[in-house]
């Protein structure tokens, strides 16, 4: 297994399992029948959000160490910025949701 590859296929696994986290999370506070069938699957929407997620980055991170063949280091440099990045979007745009939410601005 070569370390390198992995990571990048890692970071980018879990870029894409951010992005499904905050978009299912939003969706599903705004449609109720989602967040409905999320419950039904696990008993409570945020466990089946979770397992998805799991689920999501093990197979993302198993394709993308497959589908990668010799990052360098400037692969590796941006897959951290946008990782990084991805990270920063998704707190601010949950934080943004769930408080014009309370605020009921939606």
């Amino acid at each position: 297994m070569q370390k390198p590859r992995l990571i990048l296929a890692s970071s980018y696994a879990a870029l894409i399992t951010i992005a499904f986290v905050v978009l299912i999370t939003i969706w599903a506070e705004l449609a109720a029948p989602l967040k409905d069938w999320l419950r039904t699957l696990s008993g409570h929407h945020w466990v089946s959000k979770s397992i998805f997620s799991i689920l999501l980055y093990a197979v993302g991170t198993g394709v993308l160490y497959a589908i990668f063949h010799e990052p360098n280091d400037k692969n590796l440099r941006k897959a951290f910025m946008l990782l990084f990045a991805a990270v920063l979007l998704g707190v601010i745009m949950l934080t943004a949701f769930y408080t014009g939410h309370h605020l009921q601005f939606f």
